[in-house]
């Protein structure tokens, strides 16, 4: 029994000195950082700041993602204004705006002297960022495509599209002066006013700096693509054949001043063989040609002329030239019907990750 006893002594002392299986877990830095946090918010800043310095140390030998370590430095510098620390608050704030451009801080949650500080910091630091763009679709007639950049402080802000499969040159769509957070939009249109391309685009924003003597840039990537209503209609083709009416009175009486000389020329020429004999000669025959030629050649002159001088058929014309512009005015709303159906692109926009086609 004693042995028992000393044994389960043993064991509860050796349980209560050993530390719990999840504490090398909560040494992890979104433990680290959630416990800093809670001491942040409960105004108790001795235990806070060297949690927070802790995460933020060369030395940290977990894993800390960029958000992560710009949340750090943001509560380290919070606590260090409240602390009395203002300049150190301001070179952290700067830290946290290099690491991430859209870093901000709500005045709900932060005290005047904390903003004030971290606005002090902006013009520290110069950096321009995108945010990464976002899946969406947008009728190009009525909506637009936003884009969302920053710079720390005031600057010259160029924002561009440059389509990487087209092999067509960047086009702005921003150009200006900046500060802070602003959104951009584009009408899904490239320069010649045509709808954009399908493919793969880069996002740029090129910065200069109206502070310090400096320079900044970046591009996200993202994906275009189509959807199109095509259902077009075919225009009127120009009438032809019976479709129109006559404009000119008809060639009746000109053939038939045509078949008045070659029935003459043709009764003529049979005369010529029914008298012709040896007795009669060729003297004769010859004679009959020639009035059957002068016939026809009177037969075919008629003709000519009555053709030439066919009157037009007013009420024609003008049926004829309303028909056309109809079909005009027809050809033109389809165009325009058409033109609207091809203009109904919804384009598609898709993230991508990567640096380049």
């Amino acid at each position: 029994m004693r042995r028992s006893a000393v044994l389960g002594v043993l064991l509860a002392l050796a349980a209560g000195l050993a530390p719990p299986r999840s504490a090398a877990a909560q040494d992890t830095t979104a433990a680290l950082l959630r416990r800093a946090r809670d001491y942040y918010e409960g105004l108790d800043l001795e235990r806070a700041l060297p949690l927070l310095r802790q995460v933020v140390a060369p030395h940290w030998s977990f894993e800390i993602t960029a958000a992560q370590r710009v949340e750090a430095y943001t509560y380290l510098a919070a606590a260090l204004v409240l602390v009395g620390e203002r300049d150190s608050a301001v070179s952290y704030f700067a830290a946290a705006l290099t690491r991430d451009p859209f870093t901000d801080l709500d005045p709900r949650q932060f005290t005047p002297a904390q903003i004030a500080a971290f606005a002090a910091a902006r013009p520290r630091v110069f950096a321009v960022a995108v945010r990464p763009v976002a899946a969406t679709r947008a009728d190009v007639r009525t909506e637009r495509i936003p884009f969302t950049v920053t710079t720390t402080h005031t600057a010259a802000l160029q924002v561009l599209l440059e389509p990487l499969e087209a092999g067509a040159p960047a086009f702005p769509i921003f150009q200006g002066e900046n500060q802070g957070v602003r959104e951009v939009a584009w009408d899904g249109l490239t320069p010649g006013g045509h709808v954009a391309a399908p493919g793969r685009y880069a996002l740029v924003a090129v910065g200069r700096s109206g502070l310090l003597a400096g320079t900044d840039s970046t591009r996200v990537f993202f994906q275009v693509a189509r959807d199109v209503v095509v259902a077009l209609e075919d225009t009127l083709p120009s009438p032809r054949g019976r479709v129109l009416l006559p404009e000119r009175e008809p060639l009746t009486h000109a053939r038939r001043e045509l078949l008045k000389g070659v029935a003459v020329a043709a009764a003529a020429i049979l005369v010529s063989r029914v008298l012709a004999n040896k007795d009669l000669g060729g003297g004769q025959r010859g004679g009959a040609t020639l009035i059957a030629g002068a016939a026809a050649a009177t037969g075919a002159a008629g003709f000519v002329v009555l053709s030439r001088r066919r009157r037009n058929i007013p009420e024609n014309v003008q049926a004829n030239l309303a028909r056309e512009v109809e079909r005009r005015a027809a050809n033109d709303a389809i165009r325009r019907r058409n033109a609207d159906r091809l203009a109904q692109t919804i384009l598609v926009i898709t993230p991508v990750a990567g640096v380049g086609p």
